[in-house]
């Protein structure tokens, strides 16, 4: 896992803040969102941010693919939104039990269960591995509601994130605690509802355990401390 996640970043992926313009590879400065062409749609593009190349001022048209992840082992490029849907994709792909992780502050990455640790490890694709503390005591956000989702489940994983409890839990005001949880819950039984029993139980099990770790309390170390790299 180590190894793909580093070959993902250097080798297969790529960053883009402004993409390049296709005419004569100069830098381009945001001009607003376009409307998708028919084939844009068809490959899974929800919105098309447009461009404009300060040197020979052709437009260029930078396709935001979302909805269908496939797409994106051509086009090797994107934000977090990109890397994350990609990678959780090829993690799949290779036998790994993935989940896709939304933070509702904006930024998106991937949680891979360990069968070694029995317990689910925290893989940003563009950043750090196993840190999940970066965030709020490196990157200085403020988190309030992370959500991960896999084809098994829908798990409520902001603690695992979160350096201080009690002020995250100030911070949550968009939806009723019990109201987040029964609706979790409910959309978890609906992905389980064909599951033999036996699996059903051992997947409630290890959410379980999931919740028993996450609300664990854990300190800052040095290495949570680094900034963001992309």
């Amino acid at each position: 896992l180590l190894e793909f996640k580093e070959w993902f970043k250097t080798d297969f992926f790529k960053w883009v803040d402004s993409p390049k313009c296709e005419s004569c590879g100069g830098d381009t400065v945001g001009g607003g969102m376009l409307a998708p062409t028919h084939q844009e749609q068809l490959d899974g593009a929800g919105r098309i941010e447009g461009y404009t190349c300060k040197g020979c001022s052709s437009q260029v048209r930078f396709p935001r693919y979302h909805a269908k992840p496939a797409k994106l082992l051509e086009t090797r490029r994107g934000r977090c939104g990109e890397w994350a849907n990609c990678f959780v994709l090829c993690c799949r792909a290779l036998g790994f039990d993935t989940r896709h992780v939304h933070d509702w502050t904006d930024h998106v990455w991937s949680e891979v269960w360990s069968e070694a640790e029995q317990r689910w490890l925290h893989v940003d694709p563009g950043e750090a591995v196993d840190k999940p503390l970066v965030y709020e005591a490196g990157w200085g956000k403020k988190l309030t509601y992370v959500i991960a989702s896999s084809k098994d489940e829908i798990q409520d994983v902001t603690w695992r994130y979160s350096k201080d409890h009690a002020v995250t839990k100030q911070r949550r005001n968009l939806a009723r605690p019990k109201w987040l949880t029964k609706t979790l819950l409910e959309l978890t039984n609906k992905k389980q509802a064909g599951y033999p029993e036996e699996e059903r139980r051992r997947l409630n099990q290890r959410r379980l355990a999931d919740c028993l770790e996450m609300i664990t309390a854990r300190s800052v170390g040095e290495d949570d401390k680094v900034g963001r790299k992309t």
